[in-house]
């Protein structure tokens, strides 16, 4: 694989949780949404910059809960969640909890907070590193709660940073569409930068037509086939293990920390959706 390039590939299922997978299918036609005609204009509606104490529970839920997904080892705990000079910390530590080994930490909006096509998303995040750490911020549809399986209510899901921790400067940015379990998906990865030292910022633009991604400000994907439809919430979480990321091995260092600077979601004023 030529790291500097954008690649798009398909991938084995795996189900709700920062995932990735599926096939390609054919093109579907978004009912009743009008293509955007003129430049976006972005207008931030709300942020969350994270400058308090403790976690506002008007914009998230932090997670409680043994995690029934995708073969996931941790437990997820609000202990694990907290606000620590500016940012929102989400830590994973190798610890007995819940009937797990390991805890981490998940927040989701729920119906507090929504987005759909017209907004756009952007995240401030420094990422945790190693085997078996399974770093995400993503959206997805607002029954699913982060402990099992959505079933039919999933997807929509659009993934906009989701890095397995042996592969630290490797990004995948996915939307999924369909029914369960007949889903599809569509993925794109982009490499050849240093995520993995500092904060870095990714984003996703959606519009009726197109999907778009950015990381530091540079467009890294854009995608304009079976675009997701849906009102969808926000969620930030790291995983430990799973199809996806693999267990952690005697090289994963404990505890890890993804950090986020801030949450900032935008609507387009130029356009009518």
């Amino acid at each position: 694989m030529n790291r500097a390039a954008l690649v798009t590939f398909a991938a084995a299922i795996v189900a709700c949780g920062g995932a990735y997978s599926g096939t390609t299918g054919p093109t579907r036609t978004v009912p009743n949404v009008p293509a955007a005609t003129k430049a976006a204009k972005w207008e931030l509606v709300w942020a969350d910059e994270f400058d308090g104490t403790t976690l506002d529970a008007a914009n998230w839920i932090a997670v409680d809960g043994a995690v029934n997904v995708n073969n996931e080892l941790e437990y997820y705990t609000p202990s694990d969640v907290y606000l620590d000079n500016g940012s929102l910390v989400l830590r994973s530590q190798q610890r007995a909890m819940g009937g797990r080994s390991y805890t981490s930490g998940e927040v989701r909006s729920g119906t507090n907070r929504t987005v759909r096509i017209g907004n756009a998303v952007e995240w401030r995040t420094q990422i945790p590193t190693g085997k078996g750490i399974w770093p995400a911020n993503w959206l997805v549809n607002t029954p699913c709660n982060g402990i099992t399986g959505c079933g039919g209510a999933w997807p929509p899901e659009i993934d906009v940073m989701e890095i397995r921790g042996s592969l630290p400067d490797d990004n995948l940015m996915t939307h999924w569409w369909g029914t369960y379990p007949g889903q599809q998906h569509e993925t794109s990865e982009y490499a050849g930068v240093a995520l993995s030292s500092g904060y870095h910022t990714y984003r996703v633009e959606w519009f009726a037509d197109s999907l778009l991604w950015y990381i530091d400000g540079t467009q890294r994907a854009k995608h304009t086939s079976n675009i997701t439809v849906g009102n969808l919430q926000l969620v930030m979480n790291t995983a430990v293990g799973g199809d996806f990321a693999g267990s952690p091995d005697g090289s994963t260092v404990f505890p890890q920390y993804h950090r986020l600077d801030y949450v900032r979601v935008y609507r387009d004023t130029a356009n009518v959706y």
